[in-house]
């Protein structure tokens, strides 16, 4: 864009004494007479011009661009912010957050830049466990192009050992939650807002269909209230017994947001409502013998299958 070039450029000339016409035009990946004009337009700031081989451009001489008024603490914010939009979310956004707030940063005083670098060095933000960090499916930079424009989205939606099953949905927001990117739509087809994990989205298809966005809907509280309200009190409920070796850091874990009971003999009892039965399985299955699912039976039934399955390989 045009406006955030002209302002790298002048961000550029109070970093140096003297910049060259061809060196902005490297910078900015544009060719040197689009900077000669991108110099005209900026006719309001005092920009000398020096012709001939050693020409260039520069600010007149003890002229200094404004200082925004942000205080030390909210450059380190910044920085902290960066460190998790630019180096863990992965949308196109937080790569170019980094690359954004350096331009600002020129902008504020030594001490300013200095805290700031201390910051990115000294502390690290990682919000993921101790696994490699999932790959950011390229559906969210189609699905974000979408939220922009205001466009129907048609996809292929498939769940673990299910079919994938046609979906026509209006894109509302996209949301981060343990590892996983998220689209919050209005599906047409159930005429409600629904989530959907953007790693089972196949075929992912922009339409030209233009949907007017409900202007009472709050991606946020939908997120935060209305979304666990519906946990809470629809899908299915499952009541799982952990070992108590296991329970105080049961206790601790961000999805044990159910009801816990401590039952004889000291195993801990975690009931919560799931809309995914497909993983409740495998999700028992993970703890081995320190775990018990005890209800739905249906899905014990399965525990009970996989199991079986398991002893006749060995």
């Amino acid at each position: 864009m045009r406006a955030d070039r002209l302002l790298g450029i002048l961000l550029s000339l109070e970093k140096k004494k003297k910049v060259t016409a061809r060196e902005l035009a490297r910078q900015f990946e544009v060719s040197v007479r689009t900077i000669y004009r991108d110099i005209d337009a900026l006719v309001d700031f005092p920009i000398c011009v020096e012709r001939g081989p050693d020409g260039g451009y520069s600010l007149m001489e003890g002229y200094r661009l404004p200082n925004l008024p942000l205080s030390k603490k909210e450059v380190s914010a910044l920085t902290l912010m960066g460190s998790v939009a630019g180096q863990k979310l992965g949308l196109i956004e937080g790569k170019v957050f980094n690359q954004a707030f350096r331009k600002l940063l020129a902008h504020f005083p030594g001490e300013f830049r200095a805290e700031a670098d201390r910051f990115s060095e000294q502390v690290l933000i990682s919000l993921e466990p101790w696994q490699s960090e999932p790959e950011v499916p390229a559906t969210v930079e189609t699905i974000n192009r979408a939220l922009k424009e205001g466009l129907v989205l048609e996809f292929a939606y498939r769940k673990p050992s299910r079919r994938p099953e046609e979906k026509e949905v209006e894109p509302y927001g996209l949301c981060y939650q343990g590892k996983f990117w998220y689209l919050v739509g209005f599906c047409r087809k159930y005429r409600d807002h629904r989530i959907y994990r953007t790693d089972r989205i196949r075929d992912l298809r922009p339409t030209r269909k233009k949907f007017r966005r409900d202007p009472e809907f709050d991606l946020r509280k939908y997120w935060q209230l209305d979304l666990p309200e519906k946990y809470r009190t629809g899908g299915t409920l499952a009541r799982i017994a952990f070992d108590p070796a296991l329970a105080p850091e049961i206790k601790k874990a961000p999805w044990a947001c159910g009801e816990l009971k401590t039952l004889p003999g000291g195993r801990l009892e975690v009931s919560f409502r799931t809309f995914d039965r497909e993983r409740l399985a495998g999700f028992v299955l993970g703890f081995g013998a320190k775990a018990e699912l005890l209800e739905p039976e249906d899905v014990r039934a399965r525990v009970r299958s996989s199991l079986r399955s398991a002893l006749e390989q060995y």
